[in-house]
This record gives structure tokens, sequence and C-alpha cells, in this order.
């Protein structure tokens, strides 16, 4: 049987993938990373002037991975760094993307101090037929000792049972 559960991700540094893949641990979903053709610098100051860029232009990122059969997932978690407080711009590319109609969509996201609320109050915005639920934000480094966070996050959104098991 399918999953019904997918975990879309955009990763520059890595820290975002490793939310994603314990997630996917944890839930047994579909890991699927979000690619675009877009060129972004490994140094952080042009990354981010890039990314602000991108912001103030409205720019949207084409997208060079798409998911085969969006129809048959009930869940959607979606992550990706904080850039300029919020979503990078190949995540609206993404949300124009596909029909989240009455999906369960859950974000999470990594960054050095920024929170999650622009990227909670975005989703809500781009997806208004979506059932959007409180995402997580972990610290750039902190995902490896996140876990139980992870793991209480899951369970509050209904993804998880107390003892850690998929629903």
């Amino acid at each position: 049987m399918a999953s019904n559960i997918l975990i879309a991700y955009f990763s520059h540094w890595g820290h975002s993938r490793a939310f994603a893949e314990e997630i996917q641990r944890l839930t047994g979903g579909d890991l699927f990373e979000i690619r675009t053709a877009t060129f972004y610098p490994e140094a952080h100051d042009p990354c981010s002037i890039q990314a602000h860029q991108e912001q103030l232009a409205d720019f949207r990122p084409p997208l060079t991975s798409h998911v085969e059969n969006m129809d048959q997932y009930d869940t959607v978690f979606i992550g990706h760094p904080i850039w300029w407080y919020r979503e990078p711009m190949v995540i609206r590319s993404f949300w124009e993307a596909y029909d989240f109609t009455d999906k369960k969509v859950i974000p999470f996201c990594t960054s050095g101090d920024v929170g999650i609320a622009n990227t909670e109050q975005d989703t809500r915005k781009w997806l208004p037929t979506a059932n959007v639920k409180p995402g997580l934000r972990l610290g750039t480094h902190a995902v490896d000792s996140g876990t139980a966070e992870i793991k209480e996050w899951l369970h509050k959104n209904g993804v998880i049972d107390e003892r850690g098991k998929d629903k």
C-alpha cells in the first residue's frame, strides 16, 4: 500500500534534509526533495542576498522535481530553511504546482534564530483550501537533538500516537 504521508523539503545546507529524514523515520512517509534549476551560492551572504532579491521580485524558481501522484497523500509536510524571515521562494513554486484542497499540510523549518510564524501565516494564505496545522521550527543545528520535540509535535498534529507509532 502506498503511503498517505509526503515529506517534501527544500534544503540548501542539509539541515532541513536532516529534519525531513527524521520525520520520515518516525512516520514512514514518503520523502521528496524539492529541487530547482536556480543556483544558490554555498556562502551564506551571497545566498542571503539572492534570496532577498527573489522575495522582492516575487520570483518563482522553476521546479526540476515533481511529485508523481500528489492525490495519494492526505498529509503533506513541507520543510525548508528560513530565508529573510520566511520560506524560500521555491516553496511558493511548490505550493502553486499542486492542489492542496482538503489535505493536512504541516510546515517545518530550520533557522538560526527566526521562528516559523511567517511561514505558517504564508502557508495559510497561499493554501486557503488546505487544513494547515501548527508547524515546528528547529535551530539550524538542533535536528540531531530534537527527536523528542519532533515526536511531541507529530503527536499533537495527529500523525503518530503517544508511543511514537504512526497512525
